[in-house]
C-alpha cells in the first residue's frame, strides 16, 4: 500500500507551455512507449483511513540504484483519489539495507512532459510540469491535485530525484531517474478511476457462439456423437453416461463437442443429450 501523505491539496500543473499540436501524435507515440516497456506494475484498490478510496499503481519492482557498496531502493506510486477525480504522485526512498528508514530528498524532485515535437522535427519537447511537493518524516515526497487529461499531454514523463544520502555513504546524494508513461494499461486504469476516458483498446471477445462450455452426457444410455449435425451422419463414437465434454453452440439443435483433454474425437451432440456444467 502506498505511503501516502497526509497533507494539505498541492496546485494543479502548468500546462499550458505544451504544444497542442496534435492529440493523436500523442497517443500514437504514447501507447508505442508503453507497449515497448518491460516494467511491470501492480494497481490495486484500497480504502486509504485519509484520503478514503483511491486506486494506486505502483511498479512491481523498485529502481535499485547502486551507491559504493549500498543500494538507494526507489518506489513511485500514481494514485487516484476517487472522491476528488484528482491524481497524485509520490515518491519513496530508502537504503536497500534499512528499508524502513526512508531518505528525503536533497532537492525537490521534477516531472519531465516528453511531447511530440513539431512536423519534421526529430526528438521530443521538453516541458517541466508545475508540481508543489511536500515531505513527510520519512522523507517521501507527494504532489496531488493533479489532472489525468493533463498527464496525458505526455508521451511520456520523467521523473528526476536527488536523494540525499546518510552520513558515512560514498557521496552526499544520489540522482534516480523514473519514468511514467500515462498511455500504459496501468496508469490508463488509474485515470479511468478518476473519470477519464480509457486510451486503451478492450479485448476482442469471441462471439457467443465460439465459446466453448463445460457440459457432461446425460446419465441416461450412452451418446452418440456424430461426424455432421444430423441424425444421419456417420457415428464418430459413443459416449458412456456423464462423459465430462467441451461444446460449441451452432445454429442448429446439434452441438460441436470435443474432450476436455487431448484431441481424441471431434463431432456432433444433440444439444438434449447434453447437462451443461
Amino acid at each position: 500500500m502506498p505511503r501516502i501523505l497526509s497533507l494539505a491539496v498541492l496546485c494543479l500543473p502548468c500546462l499550458g507551455s505544451i504544444a497542442s499540436h496534435g492529440e493523436d501524435a500523442v497517443a500514437t507515440t504514447g501507447k508505442r512507449r508503453a507497449s515497448a516497456s518491460a516494467i511491470q506494475w501492480d494497481v490495486r484498490d484500497v480504502n486509504h483511513p485519509l484520503l478514503g478510496p483511491i486506486k494506486f499503481a505502483a511498479r512491481r519492482t523498485a529502481v535499485a540504484t547502486p551507491v559504493g557498496d549500498e543500494k538507494v531502493v526507489s518506489q513511485v506510486y500514481v494514485s487516484c483519489q476517487k472522491n476528488l477525480g484528482k491524481i497524485a504522485v509520490e515518491l519513496s526512498n530508502a537504503s536497500e539495507s534499512n528499508p524502513a528508514g526512508g531518505m528525503g530528498p536533497r532537492d525537490m524532485p521534477r516531472l519531465v512532459c516528453n511531447s511530440p515535437g513539431p512536423e519534421g522535427e526529430s526528438g521530443p519537447v521538453q516541458s517541466e510540469l508545475a508540481a508543489k511537493w511536500e515531505v513527510n518524516d520519512l522523507g517521501d515526497t507527494l504532489a496531488r491535485g493533479l489532472s489525468a487529461s493533463d498527464l496525458r499531454r505526455c508521451t511520456s514523463i520523467d521523473v528526476l530525484q536527488n536523494v540525499a544520502l546518510p552520513a558515512g555513504w560514498a557521496y552526499a546524494s544520489q540522482r534516480v531517474d523514473m519514468e511514467l508513461l500515462p498511455y500504459g494499461k496501468a496508469l490508463d486504469a488509474v485515470f479511468k478511476a478518476c473519470g477519464a476516458t480509457t486510451t486503451v483498446a478492450p479485448v476482442a471477445r469471441p462471439p457467443a457462439a465460439a465459446v466453448w462450455k463445460r457440459a457432461r452426457t446425460i446419465a441416461k444410455g450412452r451418446t452418440n456423437v456424430r461426424a455432421a449435425a444430423s441424425a444421419k451422419s456417420p457415428l464418430v463414437v459413443k459416449l458412456r453416461p456423464g462423459a465430462a465434454l467441451l461444446v460449441q453452440r451452432t445454429s442448429t439443435d446439434w452441438w460441436k463437442v470435443k474432450p476436455r483433454g487431448g484431441a481424441g474425437f471431434s463431432g456432433y451432440v444433440r444439444k438434449d443429450r447434453l447437462v451443461f456444467e
